[in-house]
């Protein structure tokens, strides 16, 4: 089964309207076909937490009301784990003999090493500000060295750090918007997504968001990004969404969703 064709049919599964006969065949399509299953799962967690967004009825309060609603979600994520042993595991895990591999892997080890040695060398102790400033900046490159790497599972890893981030900076934004726009891996993509949920209250996010539209060739994003901007009440993407409308080769059930988050939006 193409890939384009397994998406269409997970979203006419996902979303119900699926007749009882071809669902059945869906379901023993899967059983027989592992990788299929193990993508289907992924993406079933998307949409469910896509799901999980309440769409509001239009007013003044409707920004404040989400945003409050993702801080909540987002600070029960931000519990601090052992990230020297994360990192060390990563180091073992990653290295190749590839010299810009070892560059990269050479730099991280350095911080690390520097970090974890700083209390035996330097005798005056650093403020918890001071550590956590610089224990950000080494997961900042950390998320920018994994999301370059050719392995999907690798550059999921990366966006998983990069929700660990208490302030994130705009570079790592404009990796994770890169992501979004580039990554061969339609999981991937739904990943970076979900993670620039968490920082909706920066504009270079939002714009981002909706200037991606257009780029996005697979149904599954198409229609994760119509449900966030139905949530979001964003008018800015009513245009991209007609663009998208207006292609030819757009799936005509994506067509008929787009058409109707455009009008809870207007």
């Amino acid at each position: 089964m193409k890939e384009e064709v397994f998406e269409n049919k997970a979203i006419a599964y996902l979303s119900g309207r699926m007749e009882d006969k071809e669902k059945q065949e869906f379901e023993v399509f899967l059983k027989d076909n592992g990788a299929f299953q193990i993508q289907f799962e992924q993406l079933q967690n998307s949409w469910a937490q896509l799901d999980s967004l309440e769409v509001p009825e239009p007013s003044e309060r409707m920004d404040t009301s989400f945003y409050s609603m993702l801080y909540e979600e987002q600070d029960k994520a931000k519990k601090k784990v052992g990230f020297a042993s994360q990192i060390r595991d990563f180091m073992v895990s990653l290295w190749r003999p590839q010299f810009a591999y070892g560059l990269a892997l050479l730099a991280i080890g350095l911080a690390i090493g520097f970090f974890l040695r700083a209390p035996i060398d330097n005798p005056v102790q650093q403020s918890p500000e001071v550590v956590d400033s610089e224990t950000e900046t080494v997961r900042e490159q950390l998320v920018l060295t994994l999301l370059e790497q050719p392995s999907a599972n690798k550059r999921l890893q990366g966006i998983n750090e990069a929700n660990k981030i208490q302030k994130v900076d705009e570079t790592v934004i404009r990796a994770l918007l890169q992501t979004l726009n580039s990554d061969p891996n339609v999981n991937v993509r739904l990943a970076a997504i979900e993670s620039l949920t968490n920082y909706l209250d920066n504009p270079i996010v939002r714009e981002g968001l909706v200037q991606s539209i257009v780029s996005q060739e697979s149904p599954i994003v198409q229609v994760t990004l119509a449900n966030l901007m139905v949530a979001l009440q964003e008018k800015k993407s009513i245009e991209p969404f007609k663009k998208l409308i207006r292609s030819k080769s757009l799936d005509s059930s994506v067509k008929k969703k787009l058409e109707s988050s455009i009008q809870q939006i207007i």
